[in-house]
């Protein structure tokens, strides 16, 4: 009977200690936090006229306490499958072609993902950036292709 007592006891203090520790949380000096929502559309969107977009959402994205996520938009000769990721591609806003690639660079940097073909070279040199905030901005399909692959 003592026993049963004694242990009855042990196990109410662990779940009260668990309890405690459970509703508590150690942030460590120096952490970064990110949070990104697939589901989420953003509130607005804008270039910089040389390939770099922003869109800005409702909520914050980082740690940083700031509600943007930011990226680039360019035009390569490499095809893709819309709304995927390509580990393998790399690219830069200097490159030429008619495919527009999108690729975030903060809060976290993604892989590069395949929006679409253009007509021409031109024709994407002047739209992908606008393209890529349009669709981070709007599409959940593209957002997790984008979001997922982080690294």
């Amino acid at each position: 009977m003592v026993w049963n007592k004694k242990c009855l006891i042990f196990i109410m203090i662990v779940l009260c200690c668990g309890v405690a520790n459970a509703t508590t949380m150690c942030v460590h000096s120096g952490a970064y936090v990110v949070t990104l929502s697939r589901s989420r559309d953003g509130i607005s969107s804008t270039t910089d006229g040389s390939g770099g977009w922003t869109v800005t959402f409702d909520y914050n994205t980082s740690s940083l306490n700031t509600p943007v996520v930011t990226g680039t938009g360019a035009c390569n000769e490499i095809t893709g499958t819309p709304n995927t990721a390509d580990a393998s591609v790399s690219t830069s806003s200097s490159d030429v072609g008619q495919n527009c690639w999108c690729a975030m660079g903060m809060p976290l940097i993604s892989d590069w993902v395949f929006l679409k073909t253009y007509a021409s070279d031109s024709a994407c040199a002047s739209g992908c950036a606008t393209e890529c905030a349009n669709a981070v901005e709007t599409s959940a399909i593209f957002r997790t292709a984008m979001f997922v692959p982080v690294w």
